[in-house]
């Protein structure tokens, strides 16, 4: 009887240090990793030009009549692939983790009020008419990045069931300046079943 308490007593032992080896071990190998995090990084482009970027083209004339507000070109809509604001955080939501999506969504969809005045408003929103939806731009918005992304180099410098970190040459250019900003440090998490970045990628010439 001792003997067999023992040997449970070995073996639960054991199992308690062989796990947290199994939970730090990768899912995908080195390259696999490097694949995915290539991948999403050039989804986030399409999600930092759309948030950012210059964004959804709007109406010159016509469109549904929002003060401050014009409506989306149907042309711009398509190319981003997006119809309303839940289509834009569908996007933002597959290639950032819910933290970062979190940022996005108060930077772009959220007004911010400053002792009762407005210091910014939505870049986008809802405008509903008889059940049809509007995608409405903000006329005066400024965006805040400026130029063309492209990233090189990508190394991956760590990974582990959950989280990777890899270092990226990004350069931007808007056709006068080009600027590369070279071992850039991007995060990332798996999260809802994917790898998606922690950290904000987006980056400007100005």
């Amino acid at each position: 009887m001792k003997r067999t308490v023992f040997k449970i007593t070995v073996f639960f032992l054991i199992l308690s240090l062989f796990l947290p080896t199994l939970a730090g071990c990768a899912r995908e190998s080195d390259d696999e990793m490097l694949a995915i995090a290539e991948a999403q990084l050039e989804k986030t482009a399409k999600v930092n030009a759309l948030c950012f970027g210059e964004g959804l083209t709007p109406m010159e004339e016509g469109g549904y009549p929002v003060s401050g507000y014009v409506e989306a070109t149907s042309a711009s809509r398509a190319a981003f692939g997006v119809q309303t604001v839940a289509e834009i955080k569908s996007l933002i939501s597959e290639v950032y983790t819910d933290a970062a999506s979190a940022a996005i969504d108060q930077a772009v969809f959220h007004p911010v009020q400053v002792d009762g005045s407005y210091a910014s408003y939505s870049r986008y929103f809802d405008a509903v008419d008889d059940d049809e939806i509007h995608l409405m731009i903000k006329k005066d918005y400024v965006p805040l990045t400026v130029g063309t992304v492209s990233y090189a180099n990508l190394r991956l410098i760590a990974h582990d069931r959950t989280r990777a970190a890899i270092l990226v040459d990004v350069t931007v250019t808007d056709g006068i300046d080009t600027r590369t900003d070279k071992d850039v440090l991007f995060r990332l998490r798996f999260e809802n079943e994917a790898w998606k970045y922690d950290t904000l990628t987006y980056s400007s010439i100005r």
